[in-house]
């Protein structure tokens, strides 16, 4: 059961307003799940307009779990003309829910040179046997953007998942992730505009997520 939780955490690592910081989460928004204790994750990205099919953001991330309530991750943009080249982020779960109160979380993303960093509050929530939610407020530019999701498992192994971010530079996402077998998964969105006329992005992930050897051991 263990494994599964953290794959599914992983599976989800993407990216908010539009590319950047990869904490566990939903296609946009972030969660109050972390990757899990001793669990590290790999993840090749690519970005780019629907419309024109190009791929304009080439990103290598990474995640590690630290304990049960902390993640952190570097993550390194490859695209050209990057802003900056490295990208950190964390996330401590503060309160871990339940059955009738919600996981809460506390993060931060996008620190790095040249870029104003992102903070954010997210609670989680089960909704059903198959079905969360998700809601919670990020930092962007200066401004608070609240934000909602839902995630549901539709066959074993395939994941959709929704999420808004209000604001007239931000997003809305539609996306599925699966199990492609032993530690690898990968993921698909499409990423669309709250401004009417401005053109779908789209987002793929091919995500390696397993143990690290140093923890597993010691356990």
């Amino acid at each position: 059961m263990g494994w599964k939780v953290a794959l599914a955490s992983i599976l989800f690592a993407l990216y908010a307003l539009p590319a950047h910081a990869c904490y566990s989460g939903l296609t946009i928004i972030p969660t109050a799940e972390t990757l899990g204790e001793g669990y590290y994750g790999i993840e090749p990205e690519l970005d780019g307009r629907l419309g024109s099919r190009t791929v304009e953001t080439r990103l290598l991330n990474t995640e590690i779990g630290i304990g049960r309530r902390f993640e952190a991750g570097v993550d390194f943009d490859l695209s050209k003309d990057a802003p900056t080249g490295l990208l950190l982020n964390a996330k401590w779960l503060v309160a871990e829910g339940g059955e009738r109160k919600p996981a809460v979380a506390l993060g931060i993303c996008n620190v790095g040179r040249h870029v104003v960093s992102s903070p954010y509050v997210v609670g989680t929530q089960q909704l059903g046997a198959r079905l969360r939610g998700h809601a919670g407020v990020i930092g962007v530019e200066g401004d608070s953007h609240p934000f909602v999701g839902l995630d549901s498992e539709i066959a074993p192994g395939v994941v959709a998942m929704a999420d808004y971010t209000e604001g007239s530079d931000s997003f809305s996402s539609l996306g599925v992730g699966w199990e492609m077998g032993g530690p690898w998964s990968a993921m698909a969105a499409l990423q669309l505009p709250n401004t009417r006329g401005e053109e779908t992005l789209f987002t793929v992930h091919l995500v390696f997520t397993a143990p690290y050897r140093a923890v597993a051991e010691g356990k």
